[in-house]
């Protein structure tokens, strides 16, 4: 819904807080690329044998430019996974997971790609992954003075109106005549701002896949598990027009030429080797303070985790009984259950590190230091009590954004598939109505209709529309449940059964022919028919409440808070003076480093480095049955007979390991390298004893899981029907 997107545009500059945690670790922190300089030194003690322009200049080809994102159109600069170009012909490597969703559009009854794996082997065979977006960055600018021009001395409200209107006018003067675009990302509670111009390539092809058995072996069980057996690795290809740049998807595309690439070692990897990744993660809290601690513990963790539950226990149910349609819905289920078990798992690693309690201790430690000075106590006051004031303010409004997020935004299908007609219906809201403005919208909806119904099944859509509404409704505060939810339920006295069954069997949003005559025919008349059609109007409202009552009290509240969030974080950086410190993850790129190492998981329980297929086929024996345990046949024969060609180590092939990296999500796909900046890995999951890593590194249990480049090379040459792929990349024996 374009009103709702353009109101968070520009929210993310003003509210993209990026905090600052103290440490000191050569393992912990995720820097930005563009400083590295920083901390060269330390890398280099550690074991790189790069220069730190090797990693990020403006100037010259190097790392930065090989390392890109995945995003979609509506949310072009918030990537949701890392790739990597591994060749100058557009090739990139990135994870099976993060892409399942489009080998999910490809796949049609009879032609499995989720469950037969996608190879092609010429470049007609590559397909275009509709609304997949590269960005590439160019470089980072501190563009701190011209956005600050004019807004310090202003009001909460008004210092981010400035610094949003500032905004526009940095982005349009860095970027207007060339090729690029540009988000600018606020770090230190709105002390410094860090624009980040990019390249957005918008023809991205998907060129293979191994099929789910292998990438996803032993399913959810082992997801954030160790050992681990993945082959999450997938291949796309950037195409261009034949100027070599970004262009539209055509037919007549043709690859990208000439991009920097990484260049990928067999080498392999060994305890306690140098490595490093680079990406984009999403957002880590490790300075949050403790009240917002004792939130995510006791309120927004148990929320999310319940809803997930619900929704799995929906989907998995029908699946059962329908087995049929079970690739229509092998992506949702997917990134469904992985944030279900992410969520597990960071709210029971902050229970086991009682991270409440320590941030107690450390609030105790710098109030004791503010207060032993009156200029501190002039300039800090008593920040922490004045934060929480507002933040408890906040919790109310936190809940309702996670249950508009949870079970509307992403609950029923047909609540964000009628969202989609919403800027249809604004346009016969005005004074003069613009018809050719008009035809354009209806012509855009007719193939997305169309495409809805395709992968639409309404006994499941009519479920979790029934029980996610009934969760919203009986879990945020009154103040949020809007007039026509109310008016709409009322009649049915509470029993959203019957509720559901009404809304269902009346709404032309469940009908692809009464929709697409409805497209038709679109004028006065039928625009008010559907805007009174009771599905239309409870999704609606669902966003009319959270634009209304609830994002704009939470920007004006979020924005007083972030002027004492800013004394908070001044005075901890004071206090710590002269500390090595890199800033929270906010999906800017960015680069941690460390080892190749194991880890002691708990008393007793020691996490050897690295796993080899003989895992799989012993967990495979200990699972008879499962569909989860499937092995290919031809991976069968493969391990009988020790052809794993070039890639073996004493008889053995290797398949994914641990290092010590400090990683979020957002960093599925991201290069794994060694000390040369070579590719040994791709990064695709974390141990569940070490995920609460977002809110604490932990340095004996953080740990990131890769799937070896040993694993991708053996399949892709022994397996895949892709094998012209290795021959593009250039590969260090």
């Amino acid at each position: 819904m374009k009103k709702f997107e353009n109101l968070r545009y520009w929210v993310v500059l003003a509210l993209a807080i990026c905090i600052l945690p103290l440490q000191l670790r050569a393992d912990e922190g995720m820097w930005l690329t563009k400083d590295i300089t920083r901390n060269i030194k330390q890398m280099k003690k550690a074991g790189l044998k790069l220069s730190a322009a090797d990693i990020y200049s403006i100037n010259k080809a190097c790392l930065k430019d090989a390392v890109i994102g995945l995003s979609n159109p509506d949310n072009a600069f918030d990537s949701f996974a890392t790739a990597s170009f591994v060749s100058d012909n557009g090739l990139l490597i990135t994870n099976f997971h993060p892409i399942i969703r489009y080998l999910e559009q490809f796949s049609q009854p009879g032609r499995d790609f989720i469950k037969s794996g996608y190879w092609s082997t010429k470049p007609e065979e590559e397909t275009n992954c509709r609304d997949l977006s590269v960005i590439q960055l160019v470089k980072m600018v501190d563009v701190t003075a011209e956005i600050l021009e004019g807004a310090n001395s202003k009001s909460p409200d008004e210092f981010n109106n400035k610094i949003n209107e500032n905004g526009i006018a940095v982005r349009r003067k860095y970027t207007r005549g060339t090729d690029t675009d540009a988000k600018i990302t606020s770090f230190m509670g709105g002390n410094q701002f860090v624009m980040s111009i990019y390249k957005v390539y918008k023809d991205v092809r998907m060129v293979a896949a191994p099929p789910i058995s292998l990438a996803k072996f032993a399913g959810d069980t082992d997801n954030w598990r160790w050992p681990r057996h993945a082959a999450d690795f997938a291949f796309l290809r950037v195409y261009v027009g034949k100027d070599n740049k970004s262009a539209e998807y055509s037919k007549e595309n043709v690859a990208l030429k000439g991009n920097q690439f990484l260049k990928v070692s067999s080498a392999g990897v060994k305890e306690n080797d140098f490595t490093m990744i680079m990406g984009y993660p999403a957002r880590t809290k490790l300075n949050i303070p403790s009240f917002a601690v004792d939130y995510m513990e006791n309120v927004e963790l148990p929320a999310k985790i319940k809803i997930r539950g619900e929704k799995l226990r929906i989907i998995n149910e029908a699946l059962k009984a329908h087995p049929e349609i079970k690739f229509r819905y092998t992506a949702r289920v997917n990134s469904i259950a992985n944030n279900y078990l992410r969520w597990k798992g960071e709210l029971n690693g902050l229970k086991r590190m009682k991270l409440t309690e320590q941030k107690l201790a450390e609030e105790k430690e710098l109030m004791v230091w503010i207060n032993a000075d009156s200029a501190r106590i002039k300039k800090y006051g008593d920040i922490i009590t004045v934060q929480k004031d507002i933040y408890n303010k906040l919790i109310p409004l936190k809940i309702a954004d996670i249950y508009f997020n949870e079970t509307a935004i992403s609950g029923a299908e047909l609540v964000p598939f009628a969202g989609k007609f919403e800027k249809l219906v604004q346009m016969f809201n005005r004074k003069k109505i613009n018809q050719k403005a008009v035809d354009e919208e209806v012509e855009r909806l007719k193939p997305l209709a169309k495409q809805f119904f395709q992968s639409w099944d309404m006994d499941i859509d009519k479920q979790m529309f029934r029980d996610m509404l009934f969760l919203y409704y009986n879990n945020v505060d009154k103040a949020y449940i809007s007039n026509v939810m109310a008016e709409s339920l009322a009649p049915f006295n509470g029993d959203l059964d019957k509720y559901t069954d009404f809304a269902f069997a009346n709404s032309m949003l469940t009908k692809p022919d009464s929709i697409q005559a409805f497209l038709q025919k679109v004028d006065t008349t039928t625009i008010d028919k559907f805007t009174a059609d009771p599905l239309y109007k409870i999704a609606l409202s669902y966003y009319e409440v959270y634009t209304r009552r609830v994002l704009n009290q939470t920007k004006k509240l979020e924005g007083e808070q972030g002027k004492y969030f800013n004394l908070y974080m001044d005075a901890i950086a004071s206090m710590n003076a002269n500390k090595l410190i890199a800033p929270d993850a906010n999906r800017t790129q960015r680069l941690s480093f460390g080892k190749v190492t194991g880890a002691k998981a708990a008393d007793g329980l020691l996490y050897d480095y690295f796993t080899t297929m003989d895992g799989i086929f012993e967990k495979r024996a200990d699972n008879p049955g499962n569909p989860d345990y499937t092995i290919p046949k031809k991976i069968g024969d493969l391990y009988d007979a020790a052809d794993f060609g070039t890639y073996s180590v004493n008889g053995k092939m290797p398949v994914n390991f641990l290092s010590n990296l400090h990683t979020s999500s957002a960093n599925s796909g991201s290069p794994v390298l060694n000390a040369k900046g070579e590719l040994i890995g791709l990064n695709f999951d974390r141990i569940a004893e070490g995920v609460a890593s977002d809110y604490k590194y932990l340095p004996e249990l953080s740990r990131n899981i890769a799937v070896d480049i040993r694993y991708v090379l053996f399949l892709l040459e022994k397996y895949s029907m892709s094998k012209q792929l290795i021959n593009e990349m250039v590969i260090i024996p």
